[in-house]
């Protein structure tokens, strides 16, 4: 699947992941949920947890995410750097490639990761 296809599927999951992270929290005031998740789901949030997790890959995996990584990036790419959206890009991607394989263990992870990043600063 191309990185974008993956990563669009990996937006998605990322999001709903995080939600439920923030429902287990018990944060469940609508607004107050929204309004804490965009800080989450930034192209730079998203690149400083793929610094996080970046090194923990294997071999095989660090091959699977830079090539995500360097996939053609539009001329419009949002708020942050070419460089942050490319790495929230291979992130998405990762998470689309993690859930599409069934590892939630890893997901999980990856999930409290970012929580985590909200509150140390990554």
């Amino acid at each position: 699947m191309p990185a974008r296809t993956l990563a669009y599927i990996g937006d998605a999951v990322y999001e709903l992941g995080l939600r439920m992270a923030h429902v287990r929290k018990g944060i469940d005031e609508a607004g107050r949920l929204h309004s804490s998740m965009v800080e989450f789901v930034s192209s730079s949030a998203q690149a400083k947890v793929f610094e996080v997790i970046f090194p923990e890959l294997s071999e095989h995996e660090h091959e699977l995410v830079k090539n995500w990584r360097n996939a053609k990036i539009p001329a419009r790419y949002g708020s942050g750097t070419r460089a942050e959206y490319a790495r929230a890009t291979a992130l998405e991607a990762w998470v689309a490639y993690l859930f599409l394989t069934g590892q939630t263990d890893r997901l999980e992870q990856i999930f409290e990761i970012a929580m985590r990043s909200e509150n140390e600063s990554i």
